[in-house]
């Protein structure tokens, strides 16, 4: 008698394909405020969840099923004559009793009807039948159940579908992107978060950002494949006829043959994309690729306006109160990269500068974590900052930037030279604010602002 009727319905293929479409369905349900408000994005919604998803899928291997030795006995039991399938059920009573109740599977009731039937008879071979077709139907049921089952304990254990885990703050406030950046990096969220609550609590770093939200809002877009770059800076080939080795990366126009057979292997295709999207794929190395990469042909927004450029005061007199505000501040003008799509130029200024270009906030949050974990000391020399700031406003793409000024504006007046050119960049299109944090401040930097706040 052939036994391919009779197969266990829930196959491995299947159970994955259900598990990553649930696993998906569900967060994209949980988190769709979220999506709407932009606290997370819909790309590394997928990245968070195919990287669950790989790490967790293997569970679903038919050997992890506590039903396949019962699958088994069902497969060996199949074939058997009818005197052996009697002596079968007699010897397999107990088990039976022990797995089934009896308004399942009265197994009595069969074991006494086959007794009762001719042995060679047409009428005992359809009554195994029959048994068999139950006792399927039933197995069937028990291994749905425990799949399925399994499938909602592993989307229960991911984070982002956890109850515990409801992306608030702790003042109870909406969940904020930081917070959802930082998830898989907590030491780094609990080095940011105080600065994030005082932004949030603060109503001129709030009214600021608010201003320069306002100025990038109907801000004509492009699609600009260059992000930025010079034409000079850029080398264009059509082949790679000067390959120079084999490397890693995510170029499919370079892909070794033993990727492309990963790639049409359907085992083997998870394979693929997880190296893929870790840029971890073996590639051909030419000369004729442009090592920075930043000038891959990845196409992103691009605001019509420039960056934004902020001065920052770290000197000793910015100490205290004044030094958590200020970094909340740059935090919180940081923020606004990828909602503007503009990037944002940190030039921190005390008798020497430093600077820190955030492109993206997402990549670049680490470096802007260090900067706000460095204490402010030092004198005061705020001239170097602005002529820093005059300096790329000069630059193709920068003219149009927004320049903030944080300081306690405890400095000496302005030389006419600065005034002059600060005059000739707002007449580009430059704006200039300032937070201003002191009691005394010098009005010649406040004078040629188009706006600024006292922090208190």
């Amino acid at each position: 008698m052939p036994t391919v009727k009779r197969i266990r319905n829930i196959r491995l293929k299947d159970l994955k394909a259900v598990y990553l479409e649930r696993l998906r369905a569900e967060c994209y349900a949980k988190l769709e405020d979220c999506l709407r408000e932009q606290t997370v994005f819909p790309r590394e919604l997928e990245a968070y969840v195919w990287d669950y998803y790989q790490k967790t899928s293997p569970s679903l291997q038919e050997f992890y099923s506590r039903y396949t030795p019962e699958w088994e006995v069902f497969y060996e039991s199949e074939p058997l004559s009818p005197s052996a399938m009697l002596d079968f059920m007699k010897r397999m009573k107990p088990a039976f009793a022990k797995r089934y109740p009896l308004f399942e599977l009265d197994i009595d009731y069969y074991i006494g009807r086959m007794e009762m039937l001719p042995q060679a008879g047409k009428e005992r071979k359809e009554l195994q039948e029959s048994f068999l077709d139950k006792w399927h139907r039933l197995l069937n049921a028990k291994e749905y159940d425990y799949q399925y089952h399994h499938i909602d304990e592993l989307c229960r254990g991911f984070i982002l579908l956890d109850k515990r885990f409801g992306l608030k703050t702790e003042a109870s406030q909406p969940g904020s992107r930081i917070k959802w950046l930082m998830l898989n990096h907590p030491e780094l969220y609990r080095r940011i978060f105080p600065y994030e609550r005082q932004m949030e609590k603060n109503a001129s770093i709030r009214e600021l950002v608010r201003v320069l939200g306002k100025r990038s809002a109907g801000e004509r877009m492009s699609f600009d494949s260059l992000s930025g770059i010079s034409k000079e800076s850029l080398v264009r080939h059509a082949v790679q006829s000067d390959i120079e080795g084999i490397t890693v990366g995510d170029n499919l126009n370079s892909l070794l043959p033993a990727e492309y057979c990963c790639l049409s292997d359907e085992k083997l295709h998870p394979v693929f994309l997880r190296k893929y999207v870790e840029k971890r794929l073996q590639v051909f190395d030419g000369r004729s690729v442009a090592v920075d990469s930043s000038s891959r042909s990845e196409r992103h927004p691009v605001s019509g306006q420039g960056p934004f450029i902020v001065c920052v005061d770290t000197s000793g007199s910015m100490g205290g109160r004044r030094e958590m505000l200020a970094k909340s501040a740059v935090l919180a003008i940081a923020r606004l990269v990828e909602k503007t799509h503009r990037r944002c130029y940190v030039i921190n200024f005390a008798e020497e500068v430093q600077t820190l270009l955030v492109r993206d906030f997402r990549t670049d949050l680490p470096m802007l974590a260090e900067f706000l974990a460095h204490s402010f000391d030092g004198g005061t020399d705020i001239r170097p900052a602005v002529g820093e700031a005059l300096v790329m406003l000069r630059n193709q793409g920068w003219k149009r930037s927004d320049v903030v000024l944080i300081s306690d504006f405890e400095l000496p007046p302005a030389d006419d030279a600065l005034l002059e050119s600060v005059r000739k960049a707002k007449l580009s299109g430059t704006s200039f604010y300032a937070l201003l944090f002191g009691t005394r401040p010098e009005p010649d930097y406040l004078n040629f602002c188009d706006k600024y706040w006292e922090v208190r």
